[in-house]
């Protein structure tokens, strides 16, 4: 069993995440809201071992390991665009090289349309501080992206909105080669 801490950090106020290539259609009151677009994490950015001095592969030199986890969306349709409601959990732990206590890590959202082309993306960066003798920590982050309606509101349940950590070349090989 392992100690948990969460720090709850302020829902970030509407994402400015606006897709501007898209025109908001006029709807009518009586038709059924589009489909929610599905939320998930990117495999293999879902996770991140990040090592000292880019040894990466040897375990001694891990500084901590993070991974997403315990995602949760919410769409709330506005007359004129989508609000979504999304929530996940940041857990971290400590390796044996961790000297400074924390584990800084930078992830992203990101919509991609009904083609599968990415309209919007923006990165975050947070701090998870190993406070005394904690090996490992959680965060929960929440955001409120919005989406105008496209042109053909029954492509936007085609949409997909994308979370996961940005990484270095060699860390998504390292975690491409775990997952082997």
């Amino acid at each position: 069993m392992f100690s948990q801490s969460r720090f709850r950090f302020p829902t970030r106020a509407l994402l400015p995440l606006v897709l501007l290539a898209f025109v908001a259609a006029c709807s009518s009151d009586e038709a059924p809201p589009p489909g929610c677009p599905v939320t998930n994490f990117v495999n293999d950015l879902d996770h991140v071992t990040v090592f000292t001095d880019g040894a990466v592969g040897d375990l001694t030199d891990v500084r901590f390991d993070a991974q997403l986890a315990s995602l949760s969306a919410i769409c709330n349709f506005e007359s004129d665009e989508l609000v979504m409601d999304i929530a996940f959990q940041v857990i971290a732990t400590r390796g044996p090289a961790n000297k400074d206590n924390q584990a800084a890590v930078t992830y992203f959202l990101a919509i991609a349309d009904e083609t599968g082309v990415v309209i919007a993306k923006q990165t975050f960066d947070n701090t998870l501080p190993f406070k005394g003798n904690l090996r490992r920590v959680a965060i929960k982050d929440e955001f409120e992206p919005t989406i105008p309606y496209p042109a053909d509101q029954k492509t936007l349940n085609r949409y997909r909105v994308l979370i996961g950590f940005q990484l270095t070349p060699e860390q998504l090989a390292y975690n491409r080669a775990r997952r082997r």
